[in-house]
C-alpha cells in the first residue's frame, strides 16, 4: 500500500456546516467569515484577523495596508515557496532576496543589514515548516531602519517561538489554507495584525474600497479596493476544520518524537533542531540527507511517497541570480526532504519510512 506523503481530511462535519452554509442561500464573504476571522483572532490572541482569498493574497495585502508598492524593495529570504516573492511582486515592488541560517532554515538576520537599501521599505520572514525566525534580531533591525515587517507564517497556524504564537510578530501576520495546512478549506488565507489602521486598510482592500461591506450597487468606494473575500462557503470549512486544530498539534509533535527514536543514530541524515519546550510545532516532519537522490530513489521503490525541499530562489527563472551568496540555501535546498507526516500516520508507517531510510544509513556507514 503507498504511504502518502501528507493529504487534507475531512468528514461528516465539514459536510454538514458547508451544507447549513448552502441552505442559508448565503455563501459569499459574511457573517460566517467574520466566526472564523474571530476564532483565530482568540486562539493566537491577536486583536484582528482578515481572511482572504489565499496566502499569496494575504502577504500583498498586508504590503498594500502598510503603503509598499512600486519602486519599493522588499527584503524575502532564497529559501521559501515562491509564493512569497510572488507576493511582493504583485504590489509591484521590487524583491531583495537574502540567504538563510543553516539551522532552522529562516532568514539569516546577519545578511539583513547588508541587503538593505534607499528603496527597502520590509522584510518578510518565514517560518519555514512551524520554525519561528530570529524576531528578536528582525524587529531590532527593523525598528533602527524604518521598515515593516510582515511575517509569512503560512506553516506555521498553531506553532510558537520563544513561547508566542507566530504570525503575531512584526506589523502582520499571514498564514494559508491550502491543502496541505493544518487548517484546509481547499485555498485561503488570512493577515493577523494588532495595529488598527493595518486591520481597516485590509478591510477596505479585500472588498473594492469598502470598509464594512455593501449592497453592489450604490455604494460608496471611497478608496481603491479590490476582490480577495473569503465566501462563507470557504469558513464553514474551515471552522469545521479549526475544530480539530489542538488534536491535529499534538499529534505532529507525537509524530516527530516517533520518528526521532526510529532514527537516532541514524548516518547520513540530519534532524533539524526543534524547541518543542517552547510550543514549536512542525507542519511536516523534516530531515537533510547526504544522498537525498538515493533516499528518494529507494522511498519510490517501497511505494512511499515524500516531498523534496524547494528550490533556491535565486535559481528560479523569474528570480535569477548567480549562486553567489546563497550557499546555505543551495546545500539545505539540496539535501532537505519532507517525510510522510498525514494527520493520522502511525507508528507502524513511520517504522516503514525509517527502515528505509537506514539503508541509507548502513551505506553511510560503510563509506
Amino acid at each position: 500500500m503507498k504511504l502518502r506523503w501528507f493529504y487534507p481530511q475531512f468528514d461528516e462535519k465539514e459536510q454538514i456546516a458547508a451544507m447549513k452554509v448552502i441552505e442559508s442561500q448565503y455563501i459569499n464573504d459574511g457573517e460566517v467569515t467574520a466566526q472564523f476571522e474571530q476564532a483565530v483572532a482568540n486562539f493566537i490572541g491577536c486583536k484582528h484577523c482578515v481572511a482572504v482569498t489565499s496566502g499569496t493574497a494575504a502577504i500583498a495585502l498586508s504590503l498594500m495596508a502598510l503603503g509598499i508598492g512600486p519602486g519599493d524593495e522588499v527584503i524575502v529570504p532564497d529559501f521559501t515557496f515562491i509564493a512569497t516573492a510572488n507576493a511582493v511582486r504583485l504590489t509591484g515592488a521590487e524583491v531583495k532576496l537574502v540567504d538563510i541560517e543553516p539551522v532552522r532554515f529562516t532568514i539569516d538576520p546577519n545578511r539583513i543589514r547588508s541587503a538593505i537599501g534607499p528603496r527597502t521599505k520590509a522584510i518578510i520572514p518565514v517560518d519555514v515548516n512551524g520554525r519561528g525566525a530570529d524576531y528578536a534580531a528582525i524587529e531590532s533591525i527593523a525598528k533602527e531602519c524604518g521598515l515593516a515587517v510582515i511575517c509569512d507564517s503560512a506553516e506555521a497556524l498553531g506553532s510558537k517561538y520563544q513561547g508566542k504564537y507566530l504570525g503575531t510578530y512584526g506589523d502582520a501576520g499571514c498564514f494559508s489554507f491550502s491543502a496541505n495546512k493544518t487548517v484546509s478549506s481547499g485555498q485561503g488565507g488570512m493577515v493577523a495584525t494588532n495595529k488598527p489602521e493595518v486591520y481597516h486598510r485590509l478591510k477596505e482592500l479585500k472588498d473594492h474600497g469598502r470598509r464594512f461591506g455593501g449592497t453592489g450597487g450604490n455604494d460608496l468606494h471611497p478608496v481603491m479596493g479590490y476582490n480577495f473575500k473569503y465566501t462563507n462557503l470557504q469558513a464553514a470549512i474551515a471552522l469545521a476544520q479549526f475544530g480539530k486544530i489542538e488534536k491535529r498539534l499534538q499529534h505532529f509533535q507525537q509524530r516527530d518524537q516517533w520518528y526521532r527514536t526510529a532514527l537516532e543514530f541514524c548516518e547520513g541524515i540530519t534532524l533539524p533542531l526543534l524547541h518543542t519546550d517552547t510550543g514549536e510545532v512542525r507542519q511536516w516532519t523534516d530531515l537533510l540527507c547526504l544522498d537525498r537522490s538515493r533516499l528518494e530513489e529507494l522511498f519510490h521503490k517501497e511505494a512511499i511517497d515524500c516531498r523534496p525541499f524547494w528550490l533556491p530562489l535565486h535559481r528560479q527563472k523569474p528570480y535569477l541570480l548567480p549562486d553567489v551568496g546563497f550557499e546555505n540555501t543551495i546545500q539545505i535546498s539540496a539535501q532537505g526532504l519532507w517525510l510522510p507526516s498525514f494527520f493520522d500516520i502511525t507508528k507502524e508507517d513511520i517504522h516503514r519510512v525509517a527502515a528505509v531510510i537506514h539503508q541509507i544509513s548502513q551505506v553511510a556507514g560503510v563509506q
